[in-house]
C-alpha cells in the first residue's frame, strides 16, 4: 500500500496544558508544521505568525510541539524570523523560529550516498496548511560539490518503499514530476545566485518552438526551502525542477531518435575545441553525458555537429550554422553567459538539446552558482572586462553579415537593456530575494547549521558595483564593430605567434619593443590560465602545462587589447 498522501492540517484551538498553564496561553504546533533538531536545540515552524497571534491573542507562555516548551517571559506577539528562547521540561533551552519558508523533512534508515538511492520518508509543509507525505529515494548529487560538508541531493518520489514504481508530485507550484533536486548552495555567499539566475534566464529566453509546445520551458524553476535530514537541520536549500525531455517537451523516441539531450559535464567536445572519435557503447563522450533518448546511444548526430563547428571552412560554417543551431538561442545564451560572467558554464554546466529531427540544436543552462562576480568555489573574482566564449562562439563572432550573429547580438542586447537587463531590475531581483530570506531569519539558522558560513550583507553592494561595471563593458563590447577576420578589441599593434597549432612552446613577436604589454591566455571555458608581462619584441611561452584544446590569446597595452585563437595539440 502506498504511503503517499496529502493532508490538510489546521491549527488546534484549545489544548489543556500541564500545571498552571492555561489553554489560551499555549501555541499548538500541528504535526507536520514544525521540525526539531535536538542537537542544535532548534525548532522551526512554518505556522503563520499572523495566524498564531490571532489564534492566541493574549500573553503566550507555552509552545506545544513534540514536547512542552515554556516561554519565559511570556510573549504578547510572536515575531516572524526572530529567535524565541524557550525551555523544555528539563530546563534545556531551545531556539524557536517561525518562518514563511516551506519546511522539508527527510528520514532514512540507511546512510545517504552518491549511488544508489536509498529509501526515505518525505514531508513537506508549504505554509498554506497542506502537508505532503511521500516515499522517496535519495542520493547525493553534484561533482566537486560532494566534497563540501553541505551536500546537494537528488530525490525521486516512489509509490512505496521498494522504489519499483515512481509517482509524480507538484512541489510549491512547480511542475508535477517524480525527479527533483535539492540544491545546497554551499558556495553561494548569500544562498540565492542559482535561484535568481534561473529566474533571469526564464525572463530573457523562451523556446523557439513554443507555439507547438506551449508548456515547454528551457530552464528550471527553483524555490527556497529549509531542510531537515534525519532530524538534523541542514539549512537553506533550493528545491529545483530538473532539465529533461519532459521539461523541454522534446519529441519522444518512437523507434527512431527524434528529440535529443546532452549534458556538458567537463571540457572537450562540449567546448567545441575538438571532435574526437566516439563509442556508442558508452554514455560519455568528450565532456558530454548522453541524457536522452535512454533507449539507445547514438553519438553520431552530436559528433557531426561538433565536427562541423570545429573543422568546417569559414564560408561553409557561415552558410550552414543557422540551420544547425537555433540562432536566437545562441544569441540569448551568449548574452546570459557574459551578463552573469558564468565562468564554469561555457561548456560544462550546460545542456545541448534538439526538439525533433530536422530542427536545430539549442542551449539550456544549469548550475548557475559561480556568477555575478564569484566563481565556482564562491570566492570573489572582480573581473568585469572580459568576454566568455567557447569554440562555437569564437566562430560565431566572425559572422558580420546582415542579420547575422553579431548583428542579432547587438540588436538583442540593446533590446534587453531597456527592461530586463538593467541595473535596477537585476539588483532588484537580488534585493527582493535577500529581504525575504533575511526577514525570515534564515541566515541566523544557516550559521547554526554551518558555523563556517560567513554572512555578509555587503555582498549585495559588491554585486551591485560589479554589475554596473560589467554592464558598461558589455555595452561597449556588444556594440563594437564586427571584425570578420577574428575577435579583435580595439587593435593597437600587431602580434604574431607560431606555430599554431602549438604543442609545448609558442613563439610570439609583438610590435612596440621596449614597451611593457600584458599577455593572458584563456581556455575554452573562459577561465584565465596564464598571465605574464612581455617586455621584449620576441618571446617564448611555455605551454607544457596546458591541456589540448582551443585557447584565446590576449595581448593588452594601455587598456587596448588584441585577441587571436590558439590551438594546443
Amino acid at each position: 500500500m502506498s504511503t503517499l498522501q496529502h493532508l490538510l492540517l489546521f491549527p488546534i484551538v484549545l489544548v489543556v496544558c500541564p500545571g498552571d498553564a492555561h489553554a489560551g496561553d499555549t501555541i499548538v504546533l500541528p504535526p507536520g508544521r514544525f521540525q526539531v533538531d535536538h542537537e542544535l536545540q532548534l525548532i522551526v515552524s512554518d505556522l503563520s505568525t499572523d495566524l498564531v497571534n490571532a489564534q492566541w491573542p493574549g500573553p503566550k507562555t507555552m509552545i506545544r510541539a513534540d514536547s512542552w516548551y515554556e516561554l519565559a517571559p511570556a510573549m504578547a506577539e510572536i515575531p516572524l524570523g526572530t529567535e524565541i528562547i524557550v525551555e523544555d521540561t528539563n530546563g534545556v533551552p531551545y531556539h524557536v523560529y517561525f518562518t514563511e519558508l516551506p519546511l522539508i523533512s527527510i528520514t532514512t534508515a540507511e546512510a545517504i550516498v552518491d549511488e544508489p538511492r536509498v529509501h526515505g520518508n518525505f514531508t513537506l509543509s508549504d505554509g498554506t496548511g497542506q502537508v505532503t507525505i511521500a516515499d522517496l529515494g535519495i542520493e547525493y548529487r553534484g561533482g566537486v560539490s560532494q566534497l563540501w560538508p553541505k551536500k546537494s541531493y537528488r530525490i525521486e518520489f516512489w509509490t512505496d518503499s521498494t522504489g519499483s514504481e515512481h509517482v509524480d508530485l507538484s512541489l510549491l507550484g512547480m511542475r508535477s514530476d517524480d525527479d527533483w533536486n535539492l540544491q545546497a548552495m554551499y558556495n553561494e555567499p548569500l544562498r540565492m545566485r542559482n535561484v535568481v539566475c534561473n529566474e533571469l534566464w526564464r525572463m530573457i529566453h523562451a523556446p523557439y518552438y513554443l507555439a507547438a509546445e506551449p508548456d515547454a520551458v528551457t530552464g528550471v524553476a527553483m524555490e527556497h526551502v529549509e531542510l531537515f535530514v534525519n532530524g538534523a537541520y541542514k539549512g537553506l536549500y533550493a528545491a529545483s525542477e530538473r532539465i529533461d525531455r519532459k521539461q523541454l517537451k522534446l519529441k519522444a523516441y518512437n523507434g527512431s531518435i527524434r528529440g535529443q539531450l546532452y549534458k556538458g559535464v567537463s571540457w572537450g567536445a562540449s567546448t567545441f575545441s575538438s571532435a574526437p572519435p566516439y563509442n556508442n557503447s558508452l554514455r560519455i563522450w568528450s565532456g558530454f553525458e548522453y541524457e536522452y533518448p535512454t533507449e539507445v546511444t547514438e553519438w553520431s548526430f552530436l559528433h557531426d555537429f561538433v565536427d562541423f563547428v570545429v573543422h568546417a571552412p569559414e564560408a561553409e560554417f557561415l552558410a550552414e550554422y543557422p540551420s544547425r543551431f537555433e540562432l536566437d538561442n545562441a544569441v540569448d545564451y551568449l548574452i546570459f553567459l557574459n551578463l552573469l560572467r558564468a565562468t564554469d558554464n561555457a561548456g560544462k554546466n550546460i545542456y545541448v538539446a534538439l526538439y525533433d529531427t530536422e530542427t536545430p540544436y539549442f542551449y539550456v543552462p544549469y548550475d548557475l552558482d559561480g556568477t555575478f562576480g564569484v566563481i565556482w568555489d564562491g570566492s570573489q573574482e572582480n573581473i568585469t572586462d572580459d568576454l566568455l566564449l567557447n569554440g562555437f562562439y569564437v566562430r560565431l563572432m566572425h559572422d558580420c553579415g546582415s542579420n547575422g550573429f553579431m548583428d542579432r547580438l547587438r540588436q538583442r542586447w540593446n533590446e534587453l537593456r531597456t527592461d530586463i537587463i538593467t541595473q535596477g531590475n537585476i539588483t532588484g531581483l537580488f534585493a527582493q530575494e535577500f529581504a525575504h530570506l533575511a526577514a525570515n531569519g534564515v541566515y541566523q539558522r544557516e550559521l547554526m547549521a554551518w558555523p563556517d558560513y560567513v554572512y555578509e550583507p555587503a555582498q549585495l553592494d559588491y554585486l551591485s558595483n560589479w554589475l554596473a561595471a560589467r554592464l558598461s563593458f558589455l555595452d561597449d563590447r556588444f556594440n563594437a564593430p564586427c571584425e570578420p577576420s577574428g575577435i579583435i578589441e580595439e587593435p593597437w599593434a600587431s602580434f604574431s605567434m607560431y606555430p599554431n597549432p602549438a604543442t609545448d612552446r609558442l613563439f610570439m613577436t609583438v610590435d612596440g619593443a621596449g614597451t611593457t604589454v600584458e599577455l593572458s591566455l584563456t581556455d575554452a571555458l573562459g577561465r584565465i590560465v596564464l598571465v605574464r608581462e612581455l617586455t621584449g619584441e620576441r618571446n617564448v611561452i611555455d605551454l607544457s602545462g596546458f591541456g589540448k584544446g582551443l585557447y584565446l590569446v590576449h595581448v593588452r597595452r594601455n587598456g587596448r587589447t588584441s585577441t587571436d585563437r590558439l590551438v594546443i595539440n
